[in-house]
């Protein structure tokens, strides 16, 4: 389960990543908040959705892959002289298993600011929406519909801040970060999850400013009183502050710029390119494994199953992967592997070491065929690895569209000296 979790954190971390790079080089620039606000959003869930789709689709030849972008590598091993072996493949072990943990620190990291939150507003003064806390550095932010105020900002100043505040409550922005704090627990390790949470947050702060001004606040004074509070402000998670460092010097730029003619909107033309590329990758499969949903195969019978004759076409990932033993870990066959596998004699007197990559195909019957070295190492060494691959006992065909195909699976047998 966690193996998938991973390839899905990484395929949708790759759609991320391209669609906040689109972002930053065609509409970062433009005084379009809105638009770049539902750019933003809709590529956060653009990214999560994509890789959960599975469209089937006809294509000619071997276009796609019929079970979507990630080939089957079994777990390598690692074989001495003394004839033992052990599962080092790192796919299967340390990956999903740092993921796992990253996935947790994430998480535990957005509860526990969260939580702050939660135990600042049953501590403060509530009015409306408003929250007054006690704190000797003033500040001003807004999370989860609510706006915090520390009771050291003056009253002068603490009207102008909340309505400034008050903008990204009715806009709703308080959802968008929700959105961008699930992005950052489940793809903790893409730098484009955070990237594009400080980006969302910038284009809240240029909307609010926006709507500000627009309201009557005079820009230089405003301007003033951002530069006044910026120091001071803390920035909590998930949360939109009301003069933040990193953000000020773009958001007075945005304030003086030139508003952005309407064309500038087509440049969003480009992105549908993009998108397509993303679902022709990790959402379409190709339904030639499958079986084809015409009226003559609804009203034919079904085939009896010594009748059924397999498709010639070698699939490299199907919808129900074969498996060794009823072992969907492959642990199984690691160890059938390394219980039969020998290191040759004359290999291990010369010194000779390395991983030989065998590729073979386990038929719809179950049977392992065709085994062959994909990546050799020394004639000693590859002629070990087909023996072992070659007396592999049958295993449980894959299917794809409920029928039994042939499948090409490739293990890696590392041969080391101790």
């Amino acid at each position: 389960m966690m193996n998938g979790m991973l390839v899905y954190a990484v395929e949708s971390s790759i759609c991320l990543t391209l669609l906040w790079a689109f972002h930053e080089i065609a509409l970062r620039h433009d005084t379009m908040h809105r638009r770049n606000r539902y750019f933003l959003l809709g590529s956060m869930l653009f990214s999560l959705v994509v890789p959960l789709l599975n469209i089937r689709v006809d294509a000619p030849g071997s276009m796609l892959q019929s079970g979507g972008l990630v080939s089957f590598l079994l777990p390598e091993l690692v074989v001495t002289p003394s004839s033992s072996a052990h599962q080092s493949g790192i796919f299967a072990g340390i990956l999903p298993r740092l993921y796992a943990g990253g996935l947790i620190i994430a998480a535990g990291s957005v509860i526990a600011g969260s939580a702050r939150l939660i135990k600042l507003t049953l501590a403060g003064k509530r009015n409306g929406r408003v929250i007054t806390f006690e704190s000797d550095s003033p500040a001003c932010f807004s999370a989860f519909g609510y706006i915090y105020i520390s009771s050291s900002v003056s009253d002068g100043d603490s009207a102008r801040m909340i309505n400034h505040e008050m903008k990204h409550v009715g806009f709703g922005h308080h959802a968008d970060l929700l959105i961008a704090g699930l992005i950052t627990i489940v793809q903790w390790f893409n730098p484009a999850a955070y990237l594009i949470r400080r980006s969302l947050q910038s284009v809240h702060e240029y909307e609010a400013d926006s709507e500000c001004i627009t309201g009557g606040e005079d820009l230089a004074s405003y301007q003033v009183l951002l530069f006044a509070y910026v120091f001071r402000s803390p920035a909590p998670l998930l949360s939109n502050t009301f003069s933040k460092r990193s953000l000020l010097k773009n958001r007075i730029i945005m304030m003086t710029k030139k508003k952005t003619g309407g064309s500038a909107s087509l440049k969003m033309i480009l992105a549908i390119p993009l998108a397509l590329v993303m679902l022709l990758l990790f959402s379409c499969k190709d339904r030639s494994g499958g079986q084809k949903e015409t009226d003559a195969v609804i009203e034919k019978a079904a085939p009896a199953a010594e009748e059924y004759v397999a498709p010639d076409e070698v699939f490299m990932v199907v919808k129900k992967m074969p498996v060794f033993q009823n072992d969907t870990t492959y642990d199984a066959l690691r160890k059938w592997i390394g219980a039969n596998v020998k290191y040759p004699e004359e290999a291990a007197k010369k010194g000779t070491q390395g991983r030989v990559f065998v590729k073979f195909t386990i038929d719809y019957h179950g049977n392992v065929t065709d085994p062959e070295i994909e990546k050799s190492v020394d004639p000693l060494l590859d002629k070990a690895a087909l023996d072992v691959i070659s007396v592999c006992p049958q295993w449980s065909p894959g299917t794809q569209g409920g029928k039994p195909v042939n499948v090409s699976m490739t293990v890696p047998i590392i041969f080391a000296l101790n």
